[in-house]
């Protein structure tokens, strides 16, 4: 027996033409890129980790020098090159692993998109088999907004790592130089001045950013799951009046 109750404002009925339902573009390739994108986020953290015992070693290296020999390294000096490398260190390697993190949410955010493709399809099947007419609920506002978010969030993590990157070869160039006569003695309006008057403005604003791309891909997996819990109660909602209006449960 074919339901026949009227259509609500939040359901569409699907038409015969377009049986069996099938996940839309966005489930199909969320499903096959939830997987690498986790698996290349969890290489890109191991490996932020691995070049940090790196630079912890340089680090260690450089520090056992003396200060007065540390201040008077001249350019290109195994201890000017050491000092470059450790403060470039800290402005790139920061954006790489905020962008490692970002691809593992992402991941987790194609998940849950795969999971909404299971539900839609799961549950129009059942109602196919059992005779029923074929409803679905319409796409809330939050299914249509957490595919542009979690894309924000990791666009915006992508741009900090190159943004890094740039910084991270100017900060190499100011500090690949003689402390005692190059830097400390830099006059008003020097480039070295500028250099450093770039590299730390520039931080400034680099880090918020890093946290607003994560803040956006952890909204996306939120609107997801509110998602998720929304076409669940419709489901739950739709199998409770099929099984009231089918004939076995008729009272008269």
């Amino acid at each position: 027996m074919t339901t026949t109750a009227p259509t609500s404002s939040d359901e569409m009925v699907v038409p015969a033409n377009m049986l069996p339902v099938q996940v839309t573009g966005m489930q199909a390739m969320a499903s096959k890129m939830w997987m690498p994108l986790i698996g290349m986020g969890f290489m890109i953290v191991f490996a932020a980790f691995i070049f940090g015992l790196f630079n912890s070693s340089v680090t260690s290296d450089y520090f056992d020098a003396s200060k007065a020999d540390r201040d008077a390294a001249v350019r290109d000096s195994d201890l000017a090159t050491d000092r470059a490398f450790i403060e470039s260190t800290k402005v790139w390697l920061p954006t790489l692993k905020f962008l490692g993190m970002g691809m593992i949410l992402s991941g987790v955010t194609f998940l849950l998109a795969t999971i909404l493709g299971a539900l839609r399809v799961g549950g129009a099947g059942v109602q196919q088999a059992l005779g029923e007419t074929v409803r679905m609920p319409k796409p809330p506002v939050t299914a249509q907004m957490f595919p542009m978010l979690m894309m924000l969030g990791l666009v915006l993590l992508v741009v900090s790592l190159i943004i890094g990157v740039i910084l991270a070869t100017l900060s190499y160039d100011y500090w690949n130089n003689s402390i005692v006569k190059d830097l400390a003695p830099a006059l008003e309006n020097s480039g070295f001045l500028d250099d450093l008057k770039t590299i730390n403005s520039t931080q400034a604003w680099l880090i918020p950013i890093k946290f607003l791309g994560i803040a956006f891909l952890l909204s996306g997996i939120g609107l997801a799951l509110a998602t998720i819990v929304r076409v669940l109660r419709w489901q739950s909602t739709r199998l409770w009046d099929m099984l009231s209006e089918s004939p076995g449960n008729d009272q008269g």
